[in-house]
């Protein structure tokens, strides 16, 4: 029914925000591992419609396998570096303002095309939650999450994690302005993530 919140959909764009905050902020590299895991391995589920099976396959299995190589070249170093230094709170409070600010910006984006609702008309909160909101407010998130370990950060498993961060935010945020990316910008997307 249009204007009804997809469930499935928000819960990917909250774990993926959640997995963007936990690969941010965790002192523990194993725990960021496993957030920039969530983040990578389901980004590419918030497109509306999905991209074909060989192509989710491949975004999936990117994200994977850059975060299976990320630890593999940085298990000799003792995590120091790893963990945001303003704590997961104040990363995840970061990430919710960009998400909402993502929500609002998808709904004046929305807002402004032919067929657009008019001023005044009755409508519910949870309308502007489409799936171009989602995940332009995911993406925003990653972003907003991502910029500090990706400038600020001594250690290169840290700043690596940062730039992979706001990659998929760029991606996330290009897919809620518009819409899902082609066959060939998804295998772009799959090239540049395993570049950084």
């Amino acid at each position: 029914e249009p204007g009804a919140v997809n469930p499935t959909l928000a819960g990917v764009a909250l774990a993926v925000a959640a997995g963007t905050v936990i690969a941010a902020s965790a002192r523990e590299p194993r725990a960021a591992f496993i957030g920039l895991a969530l983040a990578l391995g389901l980004g590419p589920f918030l497109a509306d419609p999905l991209p074909g099976p060989a192509v989710l396959g491949a975004r999936v299995v990117s994200g994977i396998l850059v975060v299976y190589l990320l630890r593999a070249v940085s298990t000799g170093e003792d995590g120091r570096g790893l963990g945001s230094r303003v704590g997961w709170p104040a990363e995840a409070v970061l990430a919710l303002a960009a998400a909402v600010a993502g929500v609002a910006l998808a709904a004046t984006l929305a807002g402004l095309g032919p067929g657009a609702p008019t001023p005044g008309s009755p409508t519910s909160p949870l309308d502007v939650l489409t799936p171009a909101a989602l995940a332009l407010a995911a993406g925003l998130a990653s972003i907003g999450a991502g910029f500090a370990p990706a400038f600020l950060a001594a250690g290169s498993p840290r700043t690596t994690i940062g730039l992979l961060l706001m990659v998929q935010g760029v991606v996330l945020a290009r897919t809620g302005v518009a819409g899902p990316p082609g066959d060939l910008e998804q295998l772009g997307i799959v090239g540049l993530t395993l570049a950084v």
